[in-house]
């Protein structure tokens, strides 16, 4: 009975920062005729679904950087709004699949797999609504989403449009959460 206990802590633990939902992932379609040149610069995270890689920092800022071997560089930077100590994650990019360019793998650490980084869509210069989720055994899901946006604010109007595409895949924005890009 300890042991169970343990392992429902530890879950639960884990499971706070993270949205996890019954059923399968929903199916999704990326952008067509993804142009990654096009899409590497800086990204600002202004929504996301919660994360416990990503807690508590606002302004937060992506940067995304083509290499000569066509990996994708990132540096995600953003600010511990208590201490105003800035934190820096480095991670990796790649496009897998020749035929689906707008669906990427993604790695912050060496030696770990990839993980699903996909672009639904993106004018690429003003927004980008990103999706990732695993099935998990066929009775649950894992999911991250990010509106970013090159700029740190976008009008209400276009974050209602961006939400509307995510619920036209059945996505729950009710997940979403606000990132603080305010006093930058």
């Amino acid at each position: 009975m300890l042991r169970q206990g343990l392992v429902l802590a530890v879950v639960v633990a884990f499971t706070s920062a993270q949205t996890f939902s019954f059923g399968h992932c929903p199916v999704t379609h990326t952008q067509d005729n993804f142009d990654l040149s096009r899409y590497v610069g800086d990204w600002y995270e202004l929504y996301k679904f919660p994360a416990s890689f990503e807690s508590g920092e606002k302004c937060i800022v992506a940067n995304y950087t083509l290499t000569p071997d066509n990996h994708i560089k990132i540096k995600n930077q953003g600010i511990d709004p208590k201490t105003r100590n800035s934190s820096i994650a480095f991670g990796d990019a790649i496009q897998t699949d020749p035929n689906s360019p707008a669906k990427l793998k993604i790695r912050f650490a060496a030696n770990t797999p990839y993980g699903n980084y996909w672009v639904l869509k993106t004018d690429y210069t003003s927004y980008t609504l990103i999706y990732s989720c695993t099935d998990i055994i066929g009775i649950s899901h894992l999911e991250f989403a990010w509106i970013l946006s090159r700029q740190r604010s976008l009008p209400q109007s276009k974050i209602d449009e961006l939400f509307n595409v995510f619920k036209s895949f059945n996505i729950d924005t009710g997940h979403f959460i606000p990132c603080d890009q305010t006093g930058c």
